[in-house]
């Protein structure tokens, strides 16, 4: 299976996961289910943009993915400070660094084999990182809702024992 279905499957999975937690709560997980559907969309774009252009031209407009998708989540910070977008704008962040480091080293001739592998790692590190943030504040709600379904349940039971 290629790195790419996998990493596809896996944005395919967070999204899920933030609609979920969107669905059952809109006006809590707004911010989230946005950022996971734009992580998605800049996660396809770029693969898209490297099958036309193939890499290292492609990596010329990664930056600028970055840089929205880091300002997105930066203003929604602003309006509703949440510990998990100050992760996600910090790797993103990081990210652009790489982009900058990437490029200046290509353009200027001194980009070797173990640069570029040091790079694609890097890269795909700080995307399953952002992956793993959105996909945990989603399962947290599932499991907030899970705990609470169950403490109703002991409340149904305890109240019936206590009738007999």
């Amino acid at each position: 299976m290629s790195l790419v279905l996998i990493y596809t499957m896996a944005t395919a999975a967070v999204f899920l996961i933030c609609f979920l937690a969107y669905r059952s709560k809109p006006q809590k997980y707004a911010d989230l289910m946005g950022v996971s559907a734009m992580i998605a969309l800049v996660f396809a774009v770029g693969n898209l943009l490297l099958a036309m252009y193939r890499f290292p031209d492609a990596l010329l407009a990664f930056p600028l993915l970055d840089l929205s998708l880091a300002a997105m989540i930066y203003r929604a910070w602003q309006k509703n400070r949440e510990p998990w977008k100050v992760v996600m704008v910090g790797s993103l962040v990081v990210q652009l660094m790489l982009h900058f480091a990437a490029i200046s080293m290509w353009k200027t001739g001194a980009l070797t084999q173990h640069g570029l592998w040091l790079y694609v790692v890097s890269i795909n590190a700080f995307f399953v990182v952002q992956l793993a943030t959105l996909a945990s504040v989603g399962v947290g709600h599932g499991l907030d809702c899970l705990r609470c379904w169950m403490s109703d349940r002991r409340g149904v039971h305890t109240l019936s024992d206590a009738q007999s």
